[in-house]
């Protein structure tokens, strides 16, 4: 099957590699345009712009689907199915192009978790699962007909960072096993839309940790969001906190103890475990170097500056 791909991010590195190593063609790569970075302020290609280069597959670098060049070279391509992940929302006039149509690799079990972050979303639930859904686009943000899913199950101390490696590795075959299907006439079937639910974007105040809930909603929060990190403050100084978990120990909430070579922070019911700390422009370090900073142990960690 003739493919055109359109992505953005590392995340589909794994998937575009597959494509290239299968039976179907590869025949070009869709990404955004080269971006001045660093102190010269240089251009600079995506990661996809030079993976194409370096495999030589043509690429197209757009900013604007409206230029009607770009939109001619695609219809002489003749694709047969276009394919996104990690990118910005195809107009009708696009995704209509191919003779099968155009479809979405998306990080949640749909209907569920619509929108821009469910990765993240669904670890701060507490969800004992991630998952892939592959769907036909259409008028609808995340809401065309279903091709295949897969259900991936974790355990509750797993991290963004790692459950964003593991779904980019998975999402590899789940890819081109959704093109097999549509390939053998599968046409989809009807999300469930009174089963919806929406993976709201992450702003800067989710980074920020409160005491004030269950120890096991505040580590589920700390893990869905690291990397970068959720932040706290402690003596006036904003502290990240990382590899956490909860246990039952009872303490006032923001309060804190060492045991077991681990921080224990006070929550609203039950503790937070905290085994490495970072403080802003510090670098990680662990519950016992943290303890041997001889804190005052009067002082609180709190979510108020």
């Amino acid at each position: 099957m003739n493919i055109i791909f359109f992505s953005n991010g590392i995340f589909s590195l794994n998937t575009i590699n597959e494509l290239k190593s299968s039976e179907h063609h590869l025949q070009a790569i869709v990404t955004n345009k080269d971006k001045k970075s660093g102190r010269g302020q240089k251009l600079k290609e995506s990661v996809l712009a030079k993976f194409a280069k370096d495999n030589n597959i043509p690429v197209f670098k757009v900013s604007d689907f409206n230029n009607r060049n770009f939109i001619n070279s695609l219809v002489k391509l003749k694709p047969e199915l276009f394919i996104t992940i990690s990118y910005r929302i195809l107009p009708d006039y696009i995704y209509s192009i191919p003779k099968y149509g155009s479809i979405n690799i998306h990080t949640s079990i749909l209907p569920e978790y619509r929108g821009a972050a469910p990765i993240q979303r669904s670890l701060m639930d507490g969800k004992e699962y991630l998952g892939l859904s592959s769907f036909y686009l259409n008028d609808k943000i995340d809401g065309g007909d279903i091709i295949n899913n897969k259900k991936i199950m974790i355990n509750n101390k797993m991290t963004y960072g790692q459950a964003y490696e593991l779904l980019s590795k998975k999402s590899a075959s789940f890819t081109i096993e959704t093109v097999n299907n549509i390939q053998n006439g599968f046409t989809g079937i009807k999300q469930e839309n009174n089963k919806t639910t929406y993976a709201k974007k992450i702003n800067k105040n989710d980074y920020l940790i409160n005491l004030d809930n269950e120890s096991k909603i505040v580590h589920d929060k700390i893990r869905a969001l690291t990397p970068p990190g959720c932040f706290i403050y402690f003596n006036k100084r904003k502290v990240k906190l990382f590899n956490t978990f909860f246990v039952i120990e009872s303490l006032p909430i923001g309060t804190f103890i060492f045991k077991d070579n681990k921080l224990i922070i006070g929550c609203k019911k039950g503790s937070l475990e905290v085994a490495n700390i970072q403080f802003e422009g510090k670098k990680v370090i662990d519950s016992n170097d943290f303890r041997n900073m001889n804190v005052n142990k009067n002082l609180i960690f709190s979510s108020i500056l």
